[in-house]
């Protein structure tokens, strides 16, 4: 799924759709996304956003086209306390998008995956 909005393209990753997949009513997908749309970059939450090492504490989001050092990060959208974890796109990417669509943003967003806000209590750590 890729959205485009006036600042930035937003493309989820197989997490992410099947957390959005996995919403019960359409208004609520539509929310989902409309806070994608404009809270990745410079959203009313950038203050609260946390950004991590993808190997660390044997957590593994890292995503087998991310460029080399990515920064990933967790930002809290406005939408019922979801946790959008995302990083940039790289140019290659973006110019990837651009040949497959004909037109993409200068900059983008891909989203590994969107976490309900009680995660942190109910996930275990994924296993090696």
């Amino acid at each position: 799924m890729t959205r485009v909005n006036g600042s930035y393209e937003v493309v989820l990753g197989p997490a992410a759709k099947r957390a959005v997949l996995s919403m019960r009513f359409a208004k609520d997908r539509d929310r989902l996304a409309d806070a994608l749309r404009v809270e990745l970059a410079g959203g009313p939450n950038a203050g609260k956003e946390y950004e991590f090492d993808p190997y660390e504490g044997g957590r593994d989001y890292a995503d087998r086209a991310a460029p080399a050092f990515a920064v990933y990060t967790a930002t809290p959208l406005s939408f019922d306390g979801y946790i959008a974890i995302h990083r940039p796109m790289s140019k290659e990417e973006l110019q990837r998008l651009r040949r497959e669509q004909g037109y993409a943003a200068r900059r983008g967003f891909y989203v590994l995956d969107i976490l309900p806000v009680d995660s942190g209590f109910t996930r275990r750590p994924r296993s090696s």
